[in-house]
């Protein structure tokens, strides 16, 4: 074996160096393991020149190490040898290559950026890190300085602390475009987008300027004119907006950031169906996975297209790619615009929330939320036509892992998959016959398959499968349309029973916009059949779609055409009685609320409980008290809960509150993030309200959070823990419930409930 030396030292670097991914050989595992060799010989051998270089080429070399779940480490891994570089140098400045020391610290800006756009590091930590290296870090290096500067400017960037940022900007900007560190177009994009999120439009075009005149050349691949998108949009600049996105909608290889600019701009410029093109075109780059900050905005302006588009009704089911060679993957290739943009939604707000929390403030959840709620800059921006075909409208390619297009190998197939026992590869296999058929073009099996999956999701266990259900149910009225010869009579009554069915999910639950459910209801009422409850199916839902988008002469109207038809007592029992009161409350029409008890009211029924609030406000506060005092104990359900809660705080009878609170602990506990159901609005209302009166009485406690089936005990809790997160929740859900119902009606009401003041 060849003595060690430095010469040897230098070869076995320069050999490391040869296998670096991109070169003949080369690979990320084996230039890894090659450079932590080569670190380990440096170590042994101890020369100080050597051993700097190398602990900064194997800072770089950690670039490649496999990341998957384990960034953190890397990243902690990179830190610690470029420390240890750091403090060579800082006890030896004039020793080492000054090209050596200049990469060191282009690194450790490297590792700050990281902490601060990808995998987000508390914001504090990262200001102790930067104090840290400031110390290290001589007059002399004046871009070093700078780039410790710049990081703390995109710190309080993300914090929304806007005069800091000011304040630094200032003292960048007139030091000119830095000569180390950063590639000067980037530098200044990196500085436009800054801006463009806290929404200082005019320098974010001020940035980006000296690119733009050409003082500044522009790197390869690097369309910068998409951060120039929104600041021209909303400067009144519209033809160079126009221009700088017809420009580069359809470039290949666009960033996370390339294509949240171009998302927003297309869903707030009217050209919604442009947007779906750019989307499609970026599926690898939408943030759908929500690993990094990175992700969060793009995320959150795909989510804000999807709103759009569903608002408009164009919402359609397509066919999700899947570039995997897992044969046992299960993925699920059907997707519709309403369910991407709920998975977005939360992967968006979810990590904003997340690193609110660690920075100590709500700047970022807040804009983040503003932007998937936000509404267009001018209706509709005329665009010049597309540079190639949109690439939504391209035909669905085969479904991945299957090969199959044949009517016999499709059917084997479904057969296959119906005796899958686990729900979501079932279901999953299922969609990828329907995905075959079309594209083979086998109507029959086509038709199998989707009632297939109608099975499945009517399945009570599915419930959070809603949004399926619904597009499912789409689906086949549009084949039904289409192919009327491929149903007959059974299966026809079976797509009508699961009518009903859907409709009471999705408009219980968050699920499609209420502008979809309302195309369908249009679309379904022509086609009702006589002689059946299919009509007043649909007028029963369409006066719950009614209140639901907060109009009481909507909903008088509808209920009016649903009285008209023949045999409508037979809507008259209790649970659709109960249903139309609930619409009443929900719209402050108290008369009409009382009017649709009223027979249950005479039989003395217990659910008069849900009136609790509206006899107080009709002044007949004894009957309220007397129907408080018959019910209190067994209340359930969200909205005879809430009622409860909104009468005890309104009353002042806390120790009731109490009670009910912790006896219907279950209502607040909500398992996922779109299990928060429309009554709950009113319910956690009153909690807020129960909650707070019982810590200004003084009456606050500690106790805990008992176990369920998800969850273990969970101590240290209070009045004031829950009251605190019943309005975080509150605030959070109703966002979401304003997404799609497309009004601010009912959040107003709730949100203006838990604000009663006693």
């Amino acid at each position: 074996m060849t003595a060690l030396d430095r010469a040897e030292l230098r070869r076995r670097l320069g050999a490391a160096w040869d296998v670096e991914p991109g070169k003949p050989g080369g690979g990320k595992e084996r230039f890894v393991a090659a450079m932590e060799a080569v670190l380990a010989d440096a170590e042994a051998l101890g020369d100080p020149e050597m051993l700097f270089k190398v602990r900064v080429d194997y800072g770089y070399a950690l670039r490649s190490k496999n990341w998957k779940a384990h960034s953190r480490e890397v990243m902690g891994e990179a830190l610690g040898v470029l420390r240890a570089a750091l403090l060579m140098w800082h006890a030896e400045p004039h020793r080492y290559s000054p090209a050596h020391v200049t990469a060191m610290w282009t690194q450790l800006y490297n590792v700050l950026d990281w902490y601060v756009r990808m995998d987000v590091e508390p914001a504090d930590r990262v200001h102790r890190l930067i104090d840290e290296l400031e110390r290290y870090c001589p007059p002399t290096r004046r871009w070093s300085r700078y780039a410790l500067d710049d990081t703390r400017m995109d710190l309080e960037a993300r914090r929304g602390n806007v005069a800091e940022v000011e304040r630094l900007w200032g003292r960048l900007h007139v030091q000119g475009m830095p000569e180390e560190h950063f590639v000067p177009d980037g530098h200044a994009g990196a500085h436009a987008l800054m801006w463009t999120r806290l929404e200082r439009y005019d320098l974010a075009v001020t940035a980006l300027a000296p690119v733009v005149a050409g003082h500044i050349p522009v790197s390869e691949g690097n369309a910068y004119e998409t951060g120039l998108l929104m600041p021209y949009l909303h400067t009144g600049r519209f033809d160079e907006a126009v221009a700088a996105h017809q420009r580069t909608y359809a470039l290949p290889g666009l960033t996370y950031e390339d294509v949240a600019a171009q998302l927003e701009f297309c869903a707030r410029t009217g050209n919604e169906e442009r947007g779906m093109d750019v989307l499609h075109r970026n599926l690898g780059r939408i943030g759908l996975d929500g690993r990094y900050a990175v992700h969060m905005w793009t995320a959150a302006a795909a989510a804000l297209l999807c709103r759009r588009v569903c608002a408009l009704g164009l919402d359609r089911e397509w066919f999700w790619p899947c570039d995997c060679d897992d044969p046992d993957c299960d993925y699920l290739p059907l997707i519709t615009y309403a369910k991407l943009g709920e998975q977005l939604r939360w992967t968006a707000v979810n990590l904003a929330r997340d690193i609110g929390e660690k920075d100590g403030s709500t700047h970022l959840p807040e804009r983040i939320e503003a932007l998937i709620r936000a509404e267009p800059v001018v209706d509709r921006l005329e665009l010049p036509a597309p540079v190639s075909p949109p690439a939504q409208d391209a035909a669905p390619p085969p479904a991945a892992h299957l090969d199959l297009t044949d009517a016999g190998g499709l059917r084997r197939e479904l057969d296959r998959a119906r005796m899958i026992e686990k729900n979501r590869v079932r279901i999953g296999r299922t969609q990828r016959v329907v995905q075959n058929a079309i594209v083979g073009g086998v109507p029959d099996v086509l038709v199998d398959a989707r009632f297939a999956l109608l099975d499945d999701l009517l399945s009570e266990r599915l419930e959070l499968w809603r949004r399926d259900l619904f597009s499912t149910l789409e689906e086949l009225f549009r084949l039904h349309g289409e192919r009327p010869e491929l149903f007959g009579a059974e299966r026809t009554a079976a797509l009508w029973r699961a009518v009903p069915v859907a409709l009471g999910r999705v408009l219980a639950r968050t699920g499609p916009h209420l502008r979809q459910i309302r195309d369908l209801l249009d679309r379904l009422e022509p086609r009702c059949r006589p002689g059946t409850d299919d009509l007043h199916h649909i007028r029963w839902y369409r006066a719950e779609a009614a209140a639901r988008s907060g109009d009481a002469d909507a909903l008088r109207a509808a209920q009016a055409e649903f009285r008209a038809l023949p045999h409508a007592e037979r809507y008259a029992g209790r649970e659709h009685t109960l249903r139309s009161v609930r619409w009443w409350l929900d719209l402050g029409c108290d008369e009409e609320a009382f009017a649709a008890m009223a027979p249950l009211l005479d039989a003395g029924d217990e659910r008069a409980d849900l009136l609790l609030p509206a006899l107080l406000r009709a002044g007949r506060a004894d009957e309220a008290l007397r129907v408080h005092e018959r019910t209190y104990r067994t209340a359930s359900g969200a909205a005879g809960v809430g009622a409860h809660l909104l009468f005890c705080a309104e009353t002042g009878a806390l120790e009731h509150g109490r009670d009910i609170l912790l006896r219907t602990l279950d209502l607040f506990h909500i398992r996922d993030d779109e299990d928060f159901e429309f009554d709950l609005l009113r319910t956690y209302a009153g909690a807020v309200r129960v909650c707070e009166r019982l810590v200004a009485a003084g009456r606050d406690e500690t106790w805990t959070w008992p176990a369920d089936e998800c969850c273990d005990p969970e101590d240290g809790w209070s009045f004031a823990r829950m009251g605190a997160s019943c309005r975080d929740y509150l605030g959070v859900f109703a966002h979401r419930w304003e997404e799609v119902l497309g009004t601010t009606f009912h959040t107003r009401t709730a949100r203006a409930l838990a604000d009663t003041a006693p």
